[in-house]
């Protein structure tokens, strides 16, 4: 699948900056951001249940082959249609103002479906692991985005760490919508308790040279 960027239409969120930390990005930077604004109750419900008319799909990552255990969720991979294009319009609004404003790439397409995720105790982690998929004959991934979907009070555990200078928990506020460069190494720390969902998303763009 393909959607390009510059095909970017109506969805729910409206003239929301993106932040870093608790301030609008003033300079290009290699960390992640935040929408200003965080999807309603009924958004992530909306997305919850259009995500389940899909069926589902096997998680996969790059070297699984030699490490089967590194991810363990059930997703769900999400085309593109009537109930889910506001869906698409939104990551690719937030794909192209997080590359003017705080990251400067180069990007062209999401031609990945996303990807709904449950994590769920005994079945819900993703260690240390890269988006950027440098080996790949197509465009690699060069953006993540990431909806969060649950309450932080219906799970533990299930952190979404960024590795860095500190070890750094991602916001978990329902609906808060992040975004980073595909390079940098995050993981999903396991669930003990309840169900975390996500949506997942990466956009695509030239090698980086």
């Amino acid at each position: 699948m393909a959607t390009a960027l510059s095909t970017a239409g109506e969805h729910r969120l409206k003239h929301a900056p993106l932040l870093r930390g608790n301030s609008a990005t003033t300079a290009y930077h290699l960390d992640w951001v935040r929408c200003a604004e965080c999807l309603s109750d009924e958004d992530c419900d909306d997305i919850i249940a259009a995500c389940g008319e899909f069926p589902p799909s096997s998680p996969s990552t790059v070297g699984e082959d030699r490490y089967p255990a590194h991810r363990r969720a059930s997703t769900t991979k999400i085309g593109l249609n009537v109930r889910t294009s506001w869906i698409f319009d939104l990551l690719c609004s937030i794909a192209q103002q997080a590359a003017a404003t705080a990251y400067g790439l180069d990007l062209t397409t999401i031609n990945r479906a996303p990807q709904y995720v449950e994590y769920r105790p005994g079945w819900g982690q993703f260690d240390w692991h890269n988006d950027y998929s440098h080996g790949t004959e197509e465009a690699p991934r060069k953006l993540t985005i990431i909806i969060q979907l649950s309450n932080s009070g219906e799970y533990e555990g299930g952190r979404l760490q960024l590795f860095g200078p500190e070890l750094e928990d991602l916001p978990n506020q329902r609906g808060s919508i992040m975004a980073f460069p595909s390079i940098l190494y995050h993981r999903v720390t396991p669930v003990s308790r309840g169900v975390r969902r996500a949506l997942v998303a990466w956009v695509a763009g030239p090698r980086i040279r």
